[in-house]
């Protein structure tokens, strides 16, 4: 006789998985939480058949299928009494030879992974970081904020590099859209659905404004290029105020404070002014040869607040747009309520710019994997 369960019990057990998974560092969002409620929901009863399932749904490499074990035996079978080393198999058999199915371990009441105050309290401490203005940030939370930014901005790498092709017939089995669409026949899937990766990337140019308004935005702006590096093809990244100069070797470091003490000998133009026209004009002639393309995205970070002529920076940025595949500028600014883009310099930018927003804080950053997701 099949175990009695309430499914809402079921459900929240499944969704408490899925943020020990975060915890642990595995990409499991919104997606995925509701992709594994499909899998628990569509008949699967057995112990092994469920944990196999969200295994190859959630595991992007050999590290993250090895520790998955552990973590679901940890949570579903042993209540969440801690699993100090990973069991034998002979040792896994026998403790596993009377298990109960799947869904009498969902309606089981599971042990708190943590103190429930003490999850709360960081979750809104994670929170009220990535909302607050990167000039707010009190010095003692700066470095917990750099490394939440790039644990944070590497996900959204990840996630942009595990976007997937759909096709009707060659590729890998797309395991999520099979079972959605087998819900319907009983459970049976009776047509596969197939996916593959893209094969094209687009190049990344990024235009950076060191000047003396910028310099809180900037260095945050460095640690976003850096961590999305490996979703372009290429990247060149240049820092510019009254000069411009080119930091895309530093960035290539393995650390980002190492990349930094590179970037920072190369140039002297931190918090200084600002001649954005005169800049770009420098960039196009010493490096649009080679670097402005068609497969190329280009990427302005600045106030817009340029001492040089407007006219200047229109005529760069209109023999800029001719050749790329798109224009984004970000403006810290636009993060402001009821700001309005009437500095000259950006008054004279915004005809030839594609995407306007704003790079204030975490959340903004965050916010362009749409961008990154529609070119």
């Amino acid at each position: 006789m099949a175990p009695t369960h309430d499914s809402s019990t079921l459900r929240d057990s499944v969704l408490t998985f899925c943020r020990l998974l975060r915890q642990h560092g595995y990409l499991v969002g919104v997606q995925e939480s509701i992709d594994a409620l499909v899998v628990s929901l569509s008949g699967i009863t057995e112990y092994n058949q469920f944990k196999q399932s969200l295994q190859s749904m959630v595991c992007t490499c050999r590290d993250e299928w090895v520790r998955f074990d552990d973590l679901f035996d940890e949570f579903w079978f042993t209540r969440g009494i801690p699993v100090k080393k990973k069991k034998s198999k002979k040792a896994l058999a026998s403790k596993q030879k009377g298990a109960v199915p799947l869904l009498m371990i969902g309606s089981s009441e599971q042990k708190e992974l943590t103190e429930e105050g003490s999850r709360t309290t960081g979750a809104q401490a994670i929170e009220r970081l990535k909302k607050t203005d990167f000039s707010e940030i009190p010095e003692p939370e700066r470095a917990r904020l750099e490394a939440l930014v790039l644990r944070l901005f590497r996900q959204m790498q990840l996630n942009l590099s595990r976007r997937m092709k759909h096709s009707h017939r060659d590729g890998h089995v797309d395991l999520r859209r099979t079972i959605r669409k087998s819900l319907g026949q009983g459970g049976s899937p009776v047509r596969m659905v197939f996916k593959k990766r893209q094969q094209k990337k687009n190049r990344l140019i990024a235009l950076i404004d060191v000047s003396g308004s910028m310099d809180s935005y900037s260095y945050f702006m460095l640690l976003f290029i850096y961590a999305m590096q490996k979703h372009f093809e290429q990247v060149d990244t240049f820092l510019f105020s009254t000069r411009l100069s080119c930091v895309t070797e530093a960035l290539k470091k393995k650390r980002f404070k190492e990349a930094m003490d590179v970037a920072g000998q190369l140039t002297d133009a931190w918090s200084s002014g600002t001649r954005i026209g005169e800049t770009f004009t420098t960039f196009i002639d010493t490096y649009g040869k080679r670097l402005l393309r068609r497969d190329a995205l280009v990427f302005v970070l600045s106030d817009g607040l340029d001492t040089g002529e407007p006219a200047e920076l229109a005529s760069a940025l209109a023999h800029i747009q001719q050749r790329v595949k798109r224009i984004v500028w970000l403006n810290p600014l636009k993060g402001m309520k009821e700001y309005e883009p009437l500095a000259r310099g950006m008054q004279s930018a915004l005809p030839y710019i594609d995407v306007f927003a704003s790079a204030h804080n975490v959340e903004s950053l965050l916010s362009l994997e749409k961008t990154f997701r529609h070119v």
